[in-house]
């Protein structure tokens, strides 16, 4: 189908991807970017899944280069943001002093040679993908990291009990994840290990020590559901968005 003097309609998921600053992150970034003050929150979160000192750092679905700036920051040797929307693109590379590719995240990584890489950041990237991709995604990643090598990534949870929110919160997301569906694309991809973590309040001050005070409750209250009813806690992570680190062999 086309539109009269428009040629082919383009598919939405491919519209809104490759336009993403126009259609959604724009909205966040409003005046100058103060990337000091926006990176507080993703430092505190990732602590120390964030050992990039002197490694190759490459963040797929980079957005804005909030990542790539912190991982300069930390002292990677070298960073490279890989992402389909030019406008962030154009945007992060103002500010942020790193490596941008507009390039589609298999290709990038399918062009990489093996074991070339230290560390890979997938964060809200992963749910924007079919599962073929999917696979495929992580089977590459696996081949391009180093023994030990690491991928980090943030992912819509579907074991909490508000994980559609973020599961459709954006029109892109294919899809949620838990534990079990993690290690499975783990085994798939070649993976050694899996571990999980959630992304929650975090104390720094007074107000984030009652948030995570009250946390904990709402923690114990979820576990206690799902054992009534399962009779398994389900991994203990409960968070609307959790974080998994795949370790390679």
């Amino acid at each position: 189908m086309s539109q009269e003097g428009k040629g082919p309609v383009r598919p939405l998921h491919e519209r809104i991807i490759t336009d993403y600053f126009a259609t959604t992150s724009s909205a966040g970034h409003t005046g100058k970017a103060d990337y000091a003050k926006a990176t507080v929150g993703l430092a505190r979160g990732l602590v120390d899944w964030f050992d990039v000192k002197g490694k190759v750092v490459v963040d797929l679905g980079c957005g804005t280069g909030e990542l790539c700036w912190l991982a300069k920051k930390h002292g990677a040797s070298r960073v490279v943001g890989v992402n389909l929307s030019e406008g962030e693109i154009a945007y992060a590379s103002e500010y942020v002093d790193a490596e941008f590719v507009h390039q589609d995240i298999l290709a990038y990584l399918s062009g990489c040679s093996a074991e070339s890489i230290d560390r890979i950041f997938a964060l809200n990237i992963l749910e924007h993908l079919a599962k073929d991709t999917l696979g495929q995604v992580l089977e590459q990643a696996a081949r391009v990291l180093r023994p030990k090598g690491t991928l980090v990534a943030m992912v819509p949870n579907a074991i909490s009990p508000f994980g559609t929110m973020t599961r459709y919160w954006d029109i892109t997301h294919h899809l949620a994840f838990t534990p079990s569906s993690v290690r499975q694309l783990m085994r798939l991809a070649g993976f050694a290990e899996a571990d999980f973590r959630e992304w929650g309040p975090r104390p720094h001050g007074v107000f984030s020590t009652i948030r995570f005070l009250l946390w904990q409750g709402i923690r114990a209250a979820t576990a206690f559901r799902l054992m009534v009813e399962l009779g398994s806690a389900k991994g203990g992570v409960y968070t609307v968005d959790m974080i998994f680190r795949l370790t390679k062999a």
